[in-house]
């Protein structure tokens, strides 16, 4: 997940990122559709823009080569050869657009793939496209981000998130107050993972009367009201949904050692029309504050010990399966399905 749609609203808006090392420019077209490019010029690479803004049309500051909002080449002055000819003409003006990546929306976010694979981004999204729809992620926009970087791999505040083995210690006091005693799996489509925990109230705050919320959203399906889903879309998409908003966390590799955790609080767009919509979100940053920071603490703490060469790591406990469901993801990737079977096999 690259960011939300949200971020480029209105026809012509721009927002400039890097992503994975890789430098990207987010555009809202004439036509309404949000692509993404990468923020080089076409001729010798300077970049396009920077920040965010508005625009008609992109102009490379150093030869005004100049593109579309479809990335569409429009011209090219005074390119030409040794003889005067244009270099760039009809015949072959669609091969210098800028270079697309990648991407697709949905539920207001936007997604980008930077390799190749066939699968597409409904197949990728799994059982979230069903389980998900009724909440209209597409009608949140985000409230608050907060960037924490990371003295981790990326992996492992994934391995975090996703390790209940962890919850009666490091979060005795803040996430361990909630008492759930049903939980749900929904069947996965691929390598997506969703849970529903079964209670009254949203995980987005902590039980107890000094936490107060909003109300349930209205369209949610009867038997998802009441409770807070926990969801992981592989490699490092995880959000936390309830009835009342989400919480969404992207974990992103900056080296081998370093990583960037992004942490946005979502609420529906109605919600921030309201006159205590500032006081009531307060609650909600109170209990990230508490429970990120002790599970970015502790994630830290444990890739710091495991550089030890002395390190030794026991099995797998039953709460912490699922960090083995991710293992096998990360090894598919690198060295394929297939292969991996092979070697189990030998």
């Amino acid at each position: 997940m690259l960011e939300r749609e949200e971020i480029v609203p209105n026809v012509g808006d721009f927002h400039c990122i890097e992503y994975l090392g890789a430098k990207l420019l987010i555009a809202r077209g004439d036509d309404e559709k949000v692509r993404v490019f990468a923020n080089t010029c076409r001729h010798r690479g300077a970049s396009l823009k920077e920040g965010s803004g508005n625009c008609k049309k992109f102009r490379c500051p150093y030869h005004f080569w100049t593109y579309g909002l479809d990335g569409q080449l429009i011209v090219a002055p005074n390119f030409t050869d040794s003889n005067g000819e244009a270099l760039i003409n009809d015949s072959n003006k669609e091969e210098y657009g800028l270079a697309e990546v990648e991407s697709g929306t949905w539920g207001g976010f936007i997604f980008v793939r930077l390799g190749e694979d066939t699968q597409t981004l409904t197949q990728h999204l799994g059982s979230f496209v069903d389980a998900l729809a009724s909440h209209k992620l597409e009608d949140m926009r985000c409230a608050r981000k907060v960037v924490y970087d990371m003295d981790a791999n990326w992996k492992c505040f994934i391995e975090n998130y996703v390790d209940l083995y962890h919850i009666p210690y490091v979060h005795k006091d803040s996430l361990a107050r909630w008492k759930t005693t049903e939980y749900h799996q929904t069947k996965p489509h691929g390598h997506e993972r969703i849970g529903f925990a079964v209670h009254e109230g949203s995980q987005l705050l902590l039980p107890g009367e000094d936490y107060v919320g909003f109300p349930a959203m209205p369209q949610i399906d009867a038997d998802k009201k009441g409770g807070t889903f926990f969801s992981t879309l592989p490699p490092s998409f995880l959000m936390t949904i309830s009835n009342d908003g989400a919480l969404v966390f992207q974990s992103e590799p900056v080296s081998a050692g370093k990583s960037r955790l992004i942490v946005s609080s979502l609420f529906p767009k109605s919600y921030f029309e309201r006159d205590d919509f500032e006081s009531l979100s307060e609650n909600y940053y109170r209990r990230n504050s508490m429970v990120v920071i002790e599970d970015k603490d502790v994630t830290n703490r444990q890739y710091e010990g495991i550089q030890s060469p002395f390190a030794r790591v026991a099995r797998l406990c039953n709460d912490e399966a699922r960090l083995n469901i991710f293992a096998n993801w990360i090894l598919d990737q690198v060295i394929g399905a297939d292969d991996k079977e092979a070697m189990a096999a030998e």
